[in-house]
This record gives C-alpha cells, structure tokens and sequence, in this order.
C-alpha cells in the first residue's frame, strides 16, 4: 500500500536530511539550533504532505478496485482530475483561483461516483455468480410441465407457489441487469462529459478574466447537472426492490 502524504512527507529525503543536520548541529554546535531545526523540519513536512498532487495520488492507489465492467471507464475519469490539475498549475495564480471551484465540484463528483461505482460492483459481482448458477429458465419450465400433469390439488398448489417463486427471482435478476446496464451508461455519459469539462478549462489558457469567469458558470453547472442526475439515479437504486 502506498504511504500516506504524511508519512512521504517524514520520509522525503530532504526532510530526513534537514532533521539529521538539526539533531547534530544541537549536539555539536550549540543546544538551540536543535529546536530552531526541528521547527524547519515541522514545517516542511507539513507543506509536503498538504501537497494536492500527492493528496491525490494517495487517494488513487487507495482505492479498492472496481468491477471490470466499471473500472476503465472510472479511470478515465480520475486521470482526467490529474488533468486538470495540471492544466491548473500552468494558469497564473489568479486565472486559477477563478477555475478552482471547478476542479473542487469535478473532485466531489468523481468521488461520488466511485462510492456508487463500489456499489454497483458489488452488485454485478454477485450478479455473475448468479448467473453462473441459475437454472430458473429450465426448472420454471420443468414446474409449468408439473402444473399441466398434476391431477392432484394439493401438490398443484405446491408447484404453483414454486413457480410464483422462481419467477420472482427472474424478474427481480432481470431488474438487476436493467440496473447495472443503466449504470454503464450513466458512467459512459459522465466520462464525455468529464471530458468536456477538460478540454473546456484547457482552452481557458490565455483568455480574459470575463471570458474566464463566463466558461466557469457554465462548466460549474455541468457539473451540477451531472451531480444531480446522479443522485437520482443513487434515489432510485435505495428504493429498487432489486438491491
């Protein structure tokens, strides 16, 4: 597992050098550059590990894996947040102070939809399984044959609440494949659109501060759109019957 940003920071080889040289220069030199030593030590450790690239670089190798049937397109959307991120780091420190919100809303975004990504993987893993082991085609159609030869009533009513049963548990893994089809689409949608929003803040470089400002308005509410809808979805998943 990768080490955290904190840890990186203590480990960096500069800090660790900047440490050594403090705790020696303390015992041989004299006792108070020990502390002024340490005190530069602190801070440069706390200016690397709140460093935003290695925050997300953290986060990304973090990760638990999604399923194969969403991880690629998840990932295109998290290499387009390093993107930004570097597209960002080439704008003057004003022209990025204005973009900032946007690479803040597409970082919410993109962490909510890799929640809901883990959910869904979880999901179609145990849909494949399923799916690998059912046999409902096969015996609804062996209990149907049952219904039509039973004479007596008794029985055919066992046979009948059996069938009720396999064909609730088809419909209702008909209802998951509907779901987990419905969520590939809904990444697909927010991978291009996640596209757009990159390419949109690379063509901010050069421009004017309105003209900077106006592309912000709208790309802020792409993002929201795409925030919104997919909370919608996540609505609809909480009330299936089918989780």
């Amino acid at each position: 597992m990768t080490r955290s940003p904190f840890l990186s920071a203590i480990f960096n080889p500069v800090n660790l050098l900047i440490l050594a040289i403090a705790i020696v220069a303390g015992l041989i030199a004299a006792w108070w550059l020990a502390p002024i030593g340490l005190l530069f030590w602190l801070i440069m450790v706390i200016v690397i590990a709140s460093d935003p690239g290695l925050k997300m670089t953290f986060t990304r190798q973090n990760r638990q894996p999604l399923s194969q049937r969403f991880q690629a397109k998840f990932d295109r959307m998290d290499r387009a947040r390093f993107s930004i991120f570097n597209t960002l780091a080439g704008f003057t420190p004003k022209q990025r102070k204005y973009c900032e919100s946007v690479s803040t809303s597409l970082d919410a975004l993109v962490d909510h939809i890799y929640q809901l990504s883990l959910r869904m993987s979880s999901m179609d893993n145990n849909f494949v399984i399923q799916k690998l082991t059912n046999t409902s085609v096969d015996d609804i159609a062996k209990m149907q044959n049952n219904i039509e030869n039973s004479t007596d009533a008794t029985t055919r009513k066992e046979y009948e609440s059996t069938l009720q049963s396999l064909q609730n548990s088809q419909n209702q893994m008909k209802a998951i494949e509907s779901l987990l089809s419905r969520f590939e689409a809904q990444l697909t949608g927010s991978s291009n659109i996640i596209d757009n929003i990159v390419t949109g803040i690379v063509g901010l470089q050069g421009r004017s501060e309105p003209q900077i400002q106006e592309k912000v308005t709208s790309l802020l509410s792409t993002l929201q759109t795409e925030e919104t809808e997919l909370q919608h979805f996540e609505s609809e998943l909480n009330n299936s019957s089918a989780v």
